[in-house]
């Protein structure tokens, strides 16, 4: 490309980035454009900034990847019965299936709109870019950053850690990955730095402080540090904007919202087609119907799962193209907290109970009994969750983090724990080592 057309598809990005905050990140390719020009004031920061969350929306959180998460659960099937979603129900997995490729590349694009972001907003001069919305939109970056390495590592374990932008191909080829505990060390850094920069403000659909500190609360769990997670919670619920309301219903927007994806006519939750069309790709099973539809044990929570006329089951966590989609919700702070006095070196028993009560009291089911024992009680735990995030993406990961795959789901291999590396990554750089128990295909 001679100087003329480099100029002139210069200006062309430039002055289309004004009409949409994609072009500030699809700037391409990064060799013949200088990338510096993606980020230079503060229109262009705040609109980085909303292209990190698209992807979170879009890529992170597609309805691929809960199609895929959800059925490893064992609780919702597809009613597809392709191949892939086989090898998924049947922990079977190949890496050379392609939604894994999507996955890893989807989880790899939002890193580096985050990290495009950490290196350039510090060095935006424009007057209109104060210190306070400076840091606010580092602190966004960082935890978006920290949310998308947990997934990554949480499928697929061992991986790569890009802390800079990715420029070209060859930014990527040759890094080591890091272990799974090496990566969530890097989630947990990436979390202290942003919780300083964050306002205290409460915004459903933007990470703030509390926000950042519930996620902190949630990788404690995995790094089984039980004490620093209750410590996180608490801090988290002692703010009254973050509250259990009764009858249960859908968070969106509510206190029991802490950190939603939003989605718009122009920007539709995926999702939505997966539970509702009549061309819908999941289906809770009869077992997770019932119990959601048990006034024991679903109680109002059986808006989750209605039977049609026809007598199929209808997952109800989307009622629209444009409902919001969750990351957590204060439920999940109960329960993570029940989880964490349950496990701490000195146990509590009492409030444990007290958490996983309040979490049925609001949805009109009976309190379990105040005299269980602790396997008792992490039992109610993870009966518990498994209602309560039924639509969500929760249970595989649920039972693979709390060992209890192998009498759940019958798993008792633990190399399917994790997802294979794809195998066109490796292909692309063969300084990628496979995960035990995969091959190279």
């Amino acid at each position: 490309m001679n100087t003329k057309n480099k100029t002139l598809l210069f200006l062309l990005l430039i002055s289309s980035s004004l009409f949409s905050c994609k072009k500030y990140l699809e700037v391409s390719p990064y060799d013949t454009i200088p990338d510096e020009t993606t980020i230079y004031d503060r229109s262009s920061a705040e609109a980085a900034v909303r292209g990190a969350y698209r992807g979170l929306a879009s890529l992170n959180y597609g309805s691929a990847f809960q199609n895929t998460i959800l059925q490893s659960g064992g609780d919702i099937k597809s009613l597809n019965n392709a191949q892939t979603d086989l090898n998924v129900i049947n922990y079977d997995l190949r890496s050379d299936i392609a939604f894994l490729s999507t996955y890893w590349g989807n989880f790899y694009n939002t890193i580096n709109r985050t990290n495009h972001i950490i290196e350039k907003v510090p060095l935006v001069t424009d007057n209109k870019l104060g210190n306070d919305l400076k840091n606010q939109l580092l602190g966004e970056a960082y935890a978006i950053r920290a949310l998308s390495y947990f997934d990554l590592a949480r499928v697929f374990g061992n991986v790569q850690i890009f802390l800079t932008p990715t420029n070209v191909v060859a930014d990527k080829l040759g890094v080591k990955q890091s272990t799974q505990a090496e990566v969530f060390a890097q989630v947990l850094e990436d979390l202290n730095k942003a919780e300083p920069l964050l306002p205290t403000t409460i915004v459903r659909n933007r990470i703030t402080r509390s926000t950042a500190v519930a996620l902190r609360a949630r990788l404690y769990l995995y790094q089984k540090k039980y004490t620093e997670a209750e410590a996180d919670i608490n801090t988290v619920l002692a703010n009254p904007g973050y509250k259990l309301i009764k009858p249960f219903n859908l968070a969106a927007g509510t206190s029991e919202s802490v950190l939603e994806l939003s989605y718009s006519v122009n920007d539709v939750n995926a999702g939505y087609a997966q539970w509702n069309t009549s061309n819908r790709a999941l289906e809770p099973k009869a077992v997770i119907h019932n119990l959601l539809n048990d006034p024991a044990v679903g109680g109002d929570r059986k808006i989750l799962s209605v039977k049609n006329a026809a007598g199929q089951f209808i997952g109800g966590i989307y009622p629209t193209n444009t409902s919001a989609g969750y990351i957590i919700r204060t439920a999940e702070l109960f329960l993570n907290r029940a989880e964490a006095r349950v496990l701490k070196t000195v146990p509590d028993l009492s409030g444990a109970i007290a958490d996983i009560n309040a979490v049925r009291v609001r949805s009109s089911v009976p309190e379990i009994s105040a005299s269980l024992n602790k396997d008792e009680v992490l039992l109610a735990i993870e009966n518990e969750r498994r209602v309560e995030f039924a639509l969500e993406p929760f249970r595989w990961f649920d039972l693979v983090r709390t060992g209890r795959a192998p009498a759940v789901l019958n798993l008792n291999d633990p190399n399917k724990y994790i997802f294979p590396i794809p195998a066109g990554e490796i292909i692309a750089d063969p300084s990628l080592v496979q995960n035990p128990g995969y091959g190279r295909n």
